[in-house]
């Protein structure tokens, strides 16, 4: 099925919305500043399920992007209520995070977890991780998605570090609370080997959200695996949907 598209319009923003399939909405969040298109091939696998709605808040499409965490909330919270307001938000790294933050049943593919470390550490991670998909530890995809996102990132701390640095900065800087998980029920998916965050962080980042109903999983993969490995994309989103609607 061919990918439709429209547009939305937030905070000055014209934002680029692609749409696969047809059936129940499903709000698809990338990763910080990832073009869609990296998960081109996980959301036609997707569309055979779902309506997916994918928002392009890309480096490469937008000079300017929010700079706080809480307008990327407030862009979410948008896009849903003209999309799909009770749909599930499912999101793979920034994007599982802000899933998290949300206000419906979130899949939190690899999210995002506030941090209290400093740049170098956080840089330092970000290497290891890279060196494992340039080894080739995550598959042939692996290489190709690592040295494009570097690109993408170093082109954009270059050209236009406002974009990057400041939402970045608050979530390894950040207040406990301010970040605390808000989705009624959640359905994690974690990777073994995710260089980006210690399992002590995510135990502790996830404990904050004593409320929810919460699902955690684990598969043996990297942190880019909803990138690198669609049709386990496909099969953990369709999973979580289908164990969420039994619960």
């Amino acid at each position: 099925m061919a990918v439709r598209h429209e547009s939305f319009k937030f905070d000055g923003l014209q934002v680029p919305v692609e749409i696969h399939g047809d059936g129940e909405p499903v709000i698809f969040l990338p990763g910080l500043g990832v073009h869609p298109g990296y998960y081109r091939e996980g959301m036609t696998r997707l569309g055979r399920h779902f309506t997916v709605f994918v928002p392009d808040l890309s480096f490469r499409t937008h000079a300017d992007l929010p700079a706080r965490v809480d307008r990327y909330r407030e862009f979410t919270e948008a896009l849903a209520e003209r999309h799909a307001p009770q749909a599930f938000r499912a999101g793979h790294s920034y994007g599982g995070f802000l899933a998290l933050l949300g206000s419906v049943p979130a899949i939190a593919l690899s999210p995002l977890i506030p941090l209290r470390v400093g740049w170098g550490n956080k840089f330092g991670r970000a290497v290891r991780l890279q060196l494992r998909e340039y080894l080739g530890f995550e598959g042939r995809r692996g290489a190709g998605w690592a040295w494009s996102i570097l690109r993408d990132y170093l082109g954009t701390a270059v050209r236009n570090p406002a974009s990057l640095f400041p939402a970045v900065a608050e979530t390894i800087h950040c207040i406990a609370h301010t970040f605390r998980p808000t989705a009624p029920r959640a359905h994690i998916v974690l990777a073994e080997f995710d260089r980006l965050y210690l399992p002590a962080e995510t135990e502790t980042f996830l404990a904050r959200s004593r409320d929810a109903e919460m699902v955690v999983r684990r598969v043996p993969r990297g942190h880019g695996w909803p990138v690198t490995h669609p049709e386990l994309l496909e099969a953990e989103v369709v999973e979580a949907v289908r164990a969420t609607r039994a619960a």
